[in-house]
């Protein structure tokens, strides 16, 4: 079955699937925790996503500059990316060439898209007992093909931007170009991994690009860790909600000598080992994991205490491996 993600599109195709598939309301599912709410719960919350309407969110309009005039070398160094040596490079070694923002940015992406050896030796452990022939005779084998499509257009070439909502629904950008099935699955990393390689990378970010390449900032977005674990219930049917908030970024203002916490839930953060679906060379999100974040994110408006969800509109950030998609939505 096609994904939720890429067919119900409007009110009119939701409609229609719903009566097709016979689905059920919110009040007739049992209740689960978020990890396993599926294609039923985007039924019953009647979710509907909604096409990509910019490149750019209006908010970074007045920081998009026609080329690298304005950028920071830290950030044209990020945008540039890893050398194929950075890639074997060990994470002190990195860090003390590049700096600490970008050293760690490198490391984190060696755990994923490095050579072999540093991949392995981080990910599985080196028991010191097999050769490295015997490992690699070990190892599954594949035919070698060629995974670039005829229309493919190399990411150096392309200006990454991010999505912005003009209606209800969902909508997403992503600064994948293509991504190939088999290498995306055998690469797949622990989900910790794809975690702190988001860590890294929005944190240079948020350091280094405009508007906040500046020490002088009475407000500033910050990325936030801490994963925490949240309930919630259901107004109308008390239905009890569970789920994990990941981190994401939050928003800090001067008081005084210190900055304290003004937006606990700037964008909430979603980290998964890999898209389980990808089409035409493009990741497309799962039903599993569209249902999850609508969970999390019912459950982040239902525990509202500064009140950030007050008018619906809230986004989501989901790195997967190496990928990154921006998810920006509406609770009406």
């Amino acid at each position: 079955m096609a994904p939720y993600f890429a067919t119900v599109t409007s009110e009119s195709t939701f409609r229609a699937r719903f009566a097709a598939e016979e689905r059920k309301t919110f009040s007739e599912l049992r209740e689960v925790s978020a990890s396993e709410w599926g294609r039923e719960h985007l039924f019953a919350c009647r979710v509907v996503p909604r096409e990509t309407q910019h490149n750019i969110l209006p908010v970074l309009l007045p920081y998009a500059f026609p080329g690298d005039a304005h950028t920071s070398p830290e950030i044209i160094d990020f945008l540039d990316g890893p050398t194929g040596e950075h890639m074997g490079q060990s994470e002190h070694l990195l860090v003390r060439n590049c700096g600490i923002s970008l050293g760690n940015i490198w490391a984190a992406m060696a755990l994923l898209k490095g050579h072999r050896n540093r991949r392995r030796t981080d990910i599985k452990g080196d028991s010191g007992d097999e050769s490295d022939s015997e490992v690699e005779e070990s190892r599954p084998k594949r035919i070698r093909r060629n995974t670039t499509p005829e229309n493919f257009v190399n990411s150096s070439m392309i200006q990454i931007g991010s999505s912005s909502p003009t209606g209800e629904g969902s909508q997403v950008a992503s600064s994948v170009g293509y991504v190939d099935v088999a290498s995306h699955t055998l690469l797949m990393p622990p989900e910790d991994g794809t975690l702190r390689l988001a860590s890294c990378a929005i944190r240079h970010i948020l350091y280094f690009a405009p508007p906040q390449d500046s020490s002088r900032l009475a407000t500033v977005v910050e990325f936030r860790d801490a994963k925490t674990r949240l309930t919630a219930c259901t107004p109308v049917l008390e239905r009890r909600l569970v789920a994990t908030d990941d981190g994401g970024l939050c928003l800090r203002q001067r008081s005084n000598d210190s900055f304290t916490v003004v937006k606990n839930r700037v964008a909430l953060l979603e980290a998964k080992r890999r898209f389980q679906c990808i089409e035409n060379g493009k990741p497309v999100i799962s039903d599993n994991c569209l249902a999850q974040m609508t969970c999390e994110a019912l459950v982040a408006r239902l525990t509202d205490p500064l009140k950030e969800f007050r008018h619906g509109r809230y986004s989501t950030v989901l790195p997967a491996t190496s990928t990154v998609m921006f998810l920006a939505d509406n609770i009406i």
